[in-house]
């Protein structure tokens, strides 16, 4: 059971609509629509009619909102009581994305620790959507993540407070890029290691990069994860190709174990640090401002 689920459902349910509903979650509707089927899965019976139009809950659905409130309000009162008592408050909580948890946040460290006084740096890695939650639900102190245009809008509010820490590229990678010689209009074939289209790289390699080759040209899907470690490693093997950030293939580019495509397409990306207009803690304050003095 994973408490996103009784939320997607809840949110279903208010809104009447799988498209609605995903977009609430910030998640496609393919990502959603599999997320309800784990609920149903895991609770043993159906909670959609689907073949109903517009999309409406079944008898036990409908039963089953009120319970799902109560139950929801119960777990989040619990985890605030966890945390209340736990060791979160001698600590400054960072959500990052895999990758910059490996390739960014090691080379900050030193600056990061100096500056929560003391106070354990506490990395929360997962995907994007995942931290994006926590840290709007008060979470996490602080947000870490790649940033492009047209991509995850919820941050841009007004208690939310960002600054830009460092530049990236999404670059396509493999380990023999003769077979890719020939220009993009030319290639038919590329065997692609892959991110969900639901996750940050996957939405922006469909969005910035797939778009650019030739209407012919066929991407052979060969292994799909939202791992970049795990996509990284799959290249090395020659699996295939893949767009990946810049900082976590460097040493292996210098090596010659992994070399750039020529031509095909690379994507800018921001670093950017997100906090909250009003930190609990004041460590967050003090670390703010050590990192946008260094910026300045």
């Amino acid at each position: 059971m994973d408490i996103k689920w009784i939320e997607d459902f809840l949110v279903l349910a208010e809104q009447g609509s799988f498209t609605k509903a995903a977009e609430t979650r910030f998640v496609t509707q393919p990502a959603f629509s599999r997320r309800i089927r784990s609920l149903e899965s895991w609770l043993g019976g159906s909670l959609v009619d689907r073949s109903a139009f517009p999309t409406k809950l079944t008898e036990m659905g409908v039963e089953l909102i009120a319970p799902m409130h109560d139950l929801l309000g119960r777990l989040y009162d619990l985890r605030a009581r966890v945390e209340a008592q736990s060791n979160h408050e001698n600590s400054v909580m960072l959500s990052t994305q895999h990758s910059l948890s490996v390739s960014f946040i090691p080379q900050w460290y030193s600056t990061l620790s100096a500056a929560v006084g003391g106070k354990a740096l506490r990395v929360n890695a997962s995907n994007l959507h995942d931290c994006i939650e926590s840290f709007l639900s008060a979470h996490s102190d602080l947000l870490l993540c790649y940033f492009a245009p047209g991509i995850y809008k919820e941050l841009d509010r007004d208690d939310v407070v960002s600054a830009r820490v460092g530049t990236e590229q999404l670059i396509p990678v493999c380990v023999n890029p003769e077979i890719y010689a020939g220009g993009l209009e030319e290639l038919a074939n590329v065997d692609l290691v892959g991110f969900p289209i639901e996750a940050f790289f996957g939405r922006l390699i469909h969005k910035e990069c797939l778009p650019r080759f030739a209407q012919h040209t066929r991407f052979n899907l060969v292994y799909e994860t939202a791992l970049t470690e795990s996509i990284k490693a799959m290249v090395l093997q020659g699996v295939g190709m893949a767009w990946l950030p810049s900082r976590l293939v460097a040493k292996e580019l210098e090596a010659g174990e992994l070399k750039l495509i020529a031509d095909f397409p690379c994507v800018d990306m921001e670093i950017i640090l997100y906090r909250h207009l009003m930190p609990r803690k004041a460590e967050v304050s003090r670390l703010w401002s050590k990192i946008t003095q260094n910026l300045n």
